[in-house]
C-alpha cells in the first residue's frame, strides 16, 4: 500500500471547506519532519521553502501554520497510526519511548514560579512511564528519571524527543542503559 493510499483512508475531520487535501497535508507534515523541521511553524516554512513539492502531495499552495495545527488537533491520532502502520508494518511502537517536558497552565502567574515537568511516556501503553519536576534545566530531570527506570527500562527501547533533549550526556544514558536515541 503506498502513503497515499493509506492517509486517503483516515476520516477527514475537518469541516467541509477543505482548501487542502488531507493526505497531502499529513504526507507534507511526515516529510517535513523527516528532513529535521521540528515544528508546526517550520512544516509552514518548509513548504514555502520547497514548492516542487506540494504538487506531488495534491497541494496547490503551501498551508498555513493555522490549517496544519487546526488538522493536528481534530485528526483521530489511533487512525493515523493505523494507516502509518499498513505502509511501515515492520514499525513496533512498542520499542518507543517518548520524553517530552511540560509548563504547567497556569503555573508562575503573580509571585509563584512556573512548574515544568518532564516525562517518560510508553507510545504503545498510552501511558506515563515516569515524571519529574524540573528545577533547572530539563535535560537533567530527564537523566534522573532514566536512573529512576533501571537498566532493564530501555532495553531495545528508542528514545525519542523534541530538540530540547538531544544532549550528547542524555544519549549516552539511554545507550549505557540499552537504549537508542537519533543521536547514538
Amino acid at each position: 500500500m503506498t502513503l497515499r493510499e493509506a492517509l486517503s483512508q483516515i476520516p477527514d475531520p475537518r469541516a467541509r471547506n477543505r482548501q487542502y487535501p488531507l493526505w497531502g497535508l499529513l504526507a507534507l507534515i511526515l516529510v517535513a519532519f523527516l528532513s529535521r523541521v521540528d515544528s508546526l511553524r517550520g512544516v509552514e516554512r518548509f513548504a514555502r521553502a520547497n514548492p516542487h513539492l506540494l504538487p506531488h502531495l495534491g497541494l496547490r499552495k503551501a498551508p498555513g501554520h493555522t490549517a496544519i495545527t487546526l488538522l493536528l488537533h481534530r485528526l483521530d491520532p489511533e487512525k493515523l497510526q493505523a494507516a502509518l502502520l499498513q505502509v511501515f508494518p515492520e514499525a513496533d511502537l512498542g520499542e518507543v519511548l517518548v520524553v517530552d517536558g511540560k509548563h504547567l497552565r497556569g503555573s508562575g502567574k503573580g509571585k509563584s514560579a512556573q512548574v515544568k515537568l518532564v516525562e517518560v511516556l510508553a507510545l504503545h501503553l498510552h501511558t506515563t512511564l515516569a515524571q519529574a519536576r524540573a528545577e533547572g534545566r530539563e535535560d537533567q530531570a530527564l537523566l534522573e528519571l532514566l536512573d529512576r527506570l533501571g537498566a532493564e527500562g530501555l532495553k531495545g527501547k528508542v528514545v525519542v524527543g523534541d530538540a530540547g533533549y538531544l544532549y550528547p550526556e542524555l544519549a549516552g544514558k539511554v545507550v549505557q542503559k540499552g537504549g537508542r536515541t537519533s543521536l547514538s
